[in-house]
């Protein structure tokens, strides 16, 4: 199935905001036997309406992150019914779920919040447990008479997407896909060697493997080993891997290595001490970052 994720917001654009969602979500959708196959930013306005537009006839599922709010730049609900020739609705879950919010915290309920009570007709509503604006999921083809995928409008703060993509969207998607994964993901958390000597080692007999994706990432003192492939195909490269870079995996569950090393300090029931110059408390701080450090 092909997923496209668009993300709106003038803001993302400006390099304002970083946008948090294709790794979580590309990341969530993974184990499901989906994969995000395009990604589009697009800038609050008219330009959300051409971006799904152009999508419809693409993909099977789309994700729109943003424009869900209170403001009058928040207009994806609108840009979406409109499209679809969908009335907007009245929801009264959703003006139970802001008033009882808003009450507990004092704050008085204005006219313009209560926007987000409307959504198009037939279109299923996520509550917003962290925030007031509720996600929405119109299934496809909900208008028959217009060609439209399933389409999931989340809202664009992670620490509302995320809760509600775990309890709400995944259910949904579990019962669109109905079929076990085609393929795995595996990633590899190398120390101490460079990019190219990664390479060298396990290049070559990985790209042998008919049906692998292999990818490398490199950053300071650490190199990410990604492959992609059906389950057979894993097993033949996790083999190859593991015997030809074994002693500097430290990792196989896309853990930081202070993660590890705090991990393995507390198995071992032993202590570290740390008298730092140049690094300037920085591996003190990341040890410390790590709960139970």
């Amino acid at each position: 199935m092909n997923v496209i994720l668009l993300n709106t917001g003038t803001e993302l654009l400006l390099g304002d905001v970083q946008d948090a969602h294709l790794a979580f979500l590309a990341r969530e959708i993974l184990p499901l036997g989906l994969r995000v196959d395009e990604q589009r930013t697009v800038p609050d306005g008219s330009a959300i309406q051409s971006a799904l537009v152009d999508t419809f006839p693409r993909a099977q599922i789309v994700f729109v992150t943003g424009g869900l709010g209170p403001t009058t730049d928040d207009i994806t609900r609108e840009i979406t019914a409109d499209l679809l020739k969908l009335k907007l609705v009245f929801d009264e879950q959703i003006m139970a779920a802001i008033s009882e919010r808003f009450a507990k915290r004092g704050f008085k309920l204005i006219e313009r919040v209560l926007r987000q009570a409307y959504v198009p007709d037939g279109a299923a509503v996520f509550l917003n447990e962290n925030g007031t604006a509720p996600g929405l999921y119109l299934r496809a083809n909900i208008n028959p008479s217009i060609h439209s995928p399933h389409l999931f409008l989340l809202p664009g703060p992670p620490r509302e997407l995320q809760p509600m993509f775990h309890t709400s969207v995944v259910p949904i998607l579990r019962s669109i896909v109905q079929t076990q994964p085609l393929f795995e993901r595996r990633i590899y958390k190398i120390a101490n060697l460079g990019e190219s000597v990664v390479e060298a080692a396990i290049g070559e007999k990985l790209l042998a493997i008919a049906g692998i994706e292999l990818g490398y990432c490199a950053r300071p003192g650490e190199v990410d080993i990604r492959i992609v492939g059906a389950p057979s195909v894993i097993r033949e490269a996790d083999s190859i891997i593991k015997r030809s870079l074994g002693s500097s995996i430290f990792s196989t569950d896309d853990e930081l290595l202070e993660e590890v090393v705090v991990k393995l300090l507390t198995e071992r029931k032993e202590t570290l001490a740390l008298a730092e110059s140049c690094t300037g408390g920085l591996m003190a701080d990341r040890i410390t970052n790590i709960p139970g450090a």
